[in-house]
């Protein structure tokens, strides 16, 4: 009994030192590993900022692309980069948002080309038409976004749209007919000769009345636009037969089975003369 209680002890010291041994080599690989991290770490460090700080990478030329009624010099000037910083060290975010805060950016993007220039492309809004909000113009685009006021010089050329506020509020199924209507007239290939758009007038009953540089008041409704322009040419064909096409006309469209065309006297312009001719009849 002795010799087996004493084997069984040996056995019992015997797995204690194992263990312990164990123990040991375990710990002594995790402070090897963790002396490993710590030296790549100071080393990645290390080079990082060496890269950071290298010339190399410091950008040497900035290019602005998109541009057309900003310049690049606006571009720069909102973006307000830094004199020679290092390419990596740009924050491209908080550049696209200062020069987003312009109202005639609709998109930018910021990228990097390696190893010292910034390429800055920004797309602007194409104004289409001036809306006409509280007695003051603002510039459209497209997607019917009133994105800033008028200033001197701008939209000389464009139609303005009347009708379109009431009580503050924009009336957009009646601006997206608008917007239709003029597509209508800039693709059509079969459009009469009517002169240019200066003012689209929006009523909730009524639709919309074309005004145009001709002295044309064209009643249009609310849809089928490019039908009834269509049914317009004989209309204008007949009135030049009867010297009456630069006549100032009411033209009523809104049923094209059933043309009126009334004569009507210019009373006053109807738009500021920052847009176009316009005129109510």
């Amino acid at each position: 009994m002795k010799t087996t209680y004493r084997l069984q002890l040996e056995a019992k010291k015997n797995r204690l030192k194992r263990r312990a041994g164990e123990v040991v080599r375990e710990t002594a690989r995790a402070l090897l590993l963790m002396g490993v991290i710590v030296a790549a770490t100071a080393v990645l460090l290390t080079a990082f900022d060496y890269v950071v700080r290298s010339p190399y990478l410091s950008i040497r030329e900035t290019v602005v692309r998109g541009c057309k009624e900003l310049t690049e010099k606006d571009i720069m000037a909102l973006a307000a980069v830094q004199s020679a910083p290092n390419i990596l060290s740009l924050n491209l975010d908080a550049i696209a948002r200062r020069i987003g805060v312009n109202p005639w950016i609709r998109n930018v993007s910021i990228g990097r080309e390696f190893p010292n220039r910034l390429v800055i492309v920004v797309q602007e809004r194409e104004p289409v038409a001036l809306l006409e909000r509280e007695n003051t113009l603002y510039l459209l685009d497209g997607d019917g976004t009133p994105f800033k006021k008028v200033e001197t010089g701008e939209g000389n050329d464009l139609p303005v749209l009347t009708g379109f506020v009431r009580a503050g509020r924009i009336d957009e199924p009646l601006l997206k007919s608008s917007l239709a209507l003029l597509n209508t007239l800039a693709a059509a290939k079969d459009v009469p000769p009517i002169g240019a758009a200066s003012e689209i007038h929006g009523d909730e009953t009524f639709g919309l009345s074309l005004f145009t540089d001709m002295g044309l008041c064209l009643q249009l409704g609310f849809e089928g636009y490019e039908t009834k322009l269509k049914r317009l040419i004989p209309v204008m064909e007949d009135l030049d037969k009867k010297n009456l096409k630069s006549a100032f006309l009411l033209i009523d469209l809104n049923d094209p089975a059933k043309i009126n065309v009334q004569r009507r006297n210019l009373l006053v312009p109807t738009v500021p003369a920052v847009g176009g001719k316009g005129y109510r009849m």
